[in-house]
């Protein structure tokens, strides 16, 4: 394979799996499989981007083509992309390798004709770059920013233009990197990345370390499960619930585990669980590094295998539309739908109903979300208490928004059982 194309050709490989449905972390892991580091940030950084301009990236593309855009085969509009996303945004990458790279993995991938297109319009935004002539962003926010109109409407009408603005500026940058102690203490965490020679700084609400770093595998402490990646929204979310040293906790939706290996060191026996096999692959890994004290097992928590008395606190760490962490997933704004949010809402409730029936009186029922959206959140709890009288709030709700914390955004609400 010629220089510089190994990148290139593993974005272009990422953005075809996420356009048949596979989420952006596995079709990366895949892709970069065998690459040397720079390849792999490089492909990294190129497929993130696509999906985070697309739309600005095809408004520049669609006033070169010279025939109908939406004729254009998605594998040469992926080609497209790439070569734009390097002219536009990456200033350190010479024009001329950005196309050159690029045209080559077209050539490999759709033929000499597919290349000769990808080549002719490439050059053409390469001169209009150097000229200053680039077509002017349409003033459509979605457009603008690269996102589905309809959720952008849906903040328009929750967050206002100026809030909703900076949220989508926001979710077209790249998240931050955070670490969290989980065997270690916050001390040894700090002197293991520091001993490692990494760039760091504390992350934003106080919580973790930001490690400028993409191999993680490699800092000291990992192998023995000394922090555990999760970002510091997710860690306060976690912070602000008052769970006693001592409670049995049941994580009843656990994958990836993260909160379940940090509370399994705060509070004693920890139980985890989730619905899927797959996903419970990814739990028993994070337990078996970095968790005290945790014991697993696969179950729907929505017809929950456990019996009342048996446990002090479940956590519903719900499944959710994740809006408030498209900066650190850049596909999951092209792969989310209003008809999806939907049926999300329908699942936390069957998620909750079940949880409710194990939690003793005096038990606590704690449910958390990564997601902005008031009808997986507030209004999920409000609906939630109105078919559950036993239960009231224990606390003020809490709710991260992005633009304001420098995290990703999140929600979570405390319940506890009187009758």
């Amino acid at each position: 394979m010629a220089a510089g194309t190994a990148a290139r050709n593993a974005a272009f490989t990422i953005l075809c799996r996420v356009g048949e449905g596979d989420r952006f972390e596995n079709a990366l892991e895949l892709a970069v499989d065998g690459l040397q580091e720079t390849d792999r940030r490089l492909a990294h950084e190129i497929a993130a981007g696509v999906l985070r301009q697309r739309e600005a990236l095809d408004h520049q593309i669609n006033g070169l083509l010279t025939a109908d855009p939406q004729r254009l085969k998605p594998e040469l509009r992926d080609l497209l992309r790439i070569g734009a996303y390097q002219l536009i945004h990456l200033d350190r990458v010479p024009h001329y390798a950005a196309l050159s790279a690029t045209v080559e993995v077209a050539k490999m991938v759709e033929g000499q004709r597919a290349a000769g297109l990808v080549n002719a319009v490439l050059r053409r935004l390469a001169a209009a770059a150097d000229a200053g002539e680039m077509a002017e962003p349409t003033s459509e926010l979605a457009a603008k920013h690269s996102h589905p109109s309809w959720l952008v409407e849906r903040w328009l009408d929750r967050f206002g233009p100026e809030n909703t603005e900076a949220l989508l500026e926001h979710n077209n940058r790249r998240a931050p990197l955070t670490l969290q102690a989980a065997r270690a203490t916050v001390d040894e965490l700090w002197q293991l990345v520091a001993s490692a020679g990494v760039a760091f700084r504390e992350a934003p609400l106080g919580r973790g370390l930001t490690v400028e770093t993409s191999q993680i595998g490699a800092l000291p402490g990992y192998d023995r499960g000394a922090f555990i990646v999760q970002d510091a929204a997710q860690a306060w979310l976690l912070d602000s619930i008052s769970i006693p040293e001592g409670a049995i906790v049941w994580d009843c939706c656990a994958a990836p585990g993260g909160k379940a290996a940090v509370l399994s060191h705060r509070v004693g026996h920890v139980l985890a669980s989730d619905v899927r096999p797959d996903r419970m692959r990814v739990l028993r890994d994070t337990v078996t590094r970095a968790a005290s004290d945790v014991s697993l097992f696969l179950a729907d928590a929505s017809v929950p295998p456990l019996q009342p008395g048996l446990i002090d606190v479940v956590m519903v760490d719900a499944p959710c539309s994740g809006t408030g962490t498209m900066a650190r997933h850049p596909d999951a704004r092209w792969r989310l739908s209003e008809g999806y949010v939907g049926r999300l809402v329908e699942r936390q409730i069957a998620i909750l109903n079940g949880a409710a029936s194990v939690v003793p009186n005096g038990g606590s029922l704690v449910y958390l979300t990564c997601s902005l959206e008031r009808e997986e959140n507030e209004q999920q709890v409000d609906r939630f208490l109105d078919r559950h009288p036993e239960y009231r709030r224990v606390q003020d709700d809490v709710f991260i928004f992005p633009t304001v914390s420098g995290t990703d955004g999140g929600y979570a609400a405390h319940m506890r059982r009187v009758a």
